[in-house]
């Protein structure tokens, strides 16, 4: 119990610090300029495969943390009680339903 009281501190206090956001804004936008350089009439090539896994799993490391310092639904200010939580979720989730 205490260890996971520890682990949520830990990633509030992550995702709180103004860093977290300016790190996850800068990912957001090189990850659309790798989509914007990808011609969708070609065959995708290994390498952006790599790097769009890369960004799958930076986007799901973020959710997590996220999930971890807010709580995942029960809490009021928890996760999936906002829309942009939602969005995001579901975005993350349902990337992986392409790898399959």
């Amino acid at each position: 119990m205490r260890l996971r009281i520890n682990v949520n501190l830990f990633a509030r206090q992550i995702i709180d610090n103004p860093a977290f956001e300016n790190i996850t804004i800068t990912i957001i936008l090189l990850n659309s300029a790798t989509l914007v350089a990808e011609n969708p009439a070609d065959e995708t090539p290994p390498e952006m495969v790599i790097v769009d896994r890369v960004f799958l799993g930076l986007y799901t490391f973020e959710m997590v943390l996220k999930i971890l310092g807010m709580g995942f639904i029960f809490n009021s200010g928890a996760y999936l009680r906002s829309f942009w939580g939602l969005l995001d979720f579901t975005i993350v989730v349902s990337a992986y339903f392409t790898l399959a």
